[in-house]
């Protein structure tokens, strides 16, 4: 039998909570929806950061048995590779950030958030995997399909394929995720 998707979802109120909704977030710095209703968000971004034991993933994939198989070659075009990516849409005037991200909560839920924020840093901070963790852009910024509101990029959201499927580290994860958010099919794309 097939398994179905089970999935929360936190969007931007000020109660929204997941792993990394607003840790650590001084206030003012994650932006309610009324802060942010006329906001129009007109180019996009994928930051990633090392995924904690980033290490050992790898060293998994390289191990003789793996070698044998061939796993490294095609894990990590299956999987990608042992980062974690999140999707950030910006304004034109660089104020304001749009942060989605894509995970499996302890329960074996998805779960899927989308928040503003006020300033670069604040979208950068909130995928950070560990308080060290360095990023990067694995995508970098290209205009969005059309202007969109905060409303709009959580339609994008609830909608984007990989939340209707169960997570899997191996064809389900944060990287299809933010994949389908930048430059997915048809009116997927933000």
């Amino acid at each position: 039998m097939g398994q179905t998707a089970t999935q929360s979802f936190a969007f931007a109120s000020s109660d929204a909570s997941g792993p990394t909704a607003g840790r650590g977030m001084p206030p003012g710095v994650r932006l309610e929806d009324s802060e942010v209703r006329n906001i129009f968000f007109v180019e996009k971004a994928i930051l990633a950061c090392p995924l904690p034991g980033k290490g050992w993933i790898e060293l998994g994939r390289w191990n003789p048995i793996s070698l044998a198989l061939l796993a490294p070659a095609w894990s990590y075009q299956i999987a990608g590779t042992a980062d974690h990516w999140w999707f950030v849409a910006r304004s034109a005037d660089n104020m304001y950030y749009y942060a989605a991200q894509f995970c499996v909560d302890q329960t074996g839920k998805n779960h899927i958030t989308g928040l503003a924020y006020l300033g670069m840093w604040a979208a950068i901070a909130c995928g950070l995997q560990y308080p060290e963790a360095k990023w990067w852009f694995a995508r970098d910024w290209a205009p969005c399909e059309h202007p969109r509101k905060k409303r709009d990029l959580d339609r994008l959201l609830q909608r984007n394929p990989s939340a209707a499927r169960p997570y899997s580290w191996m064809d389900n994860n944060c990287q299809h995720f933010a994949m389908n958010l930048y430059e997915g099919e048809g009116d997927l794309a933000a």
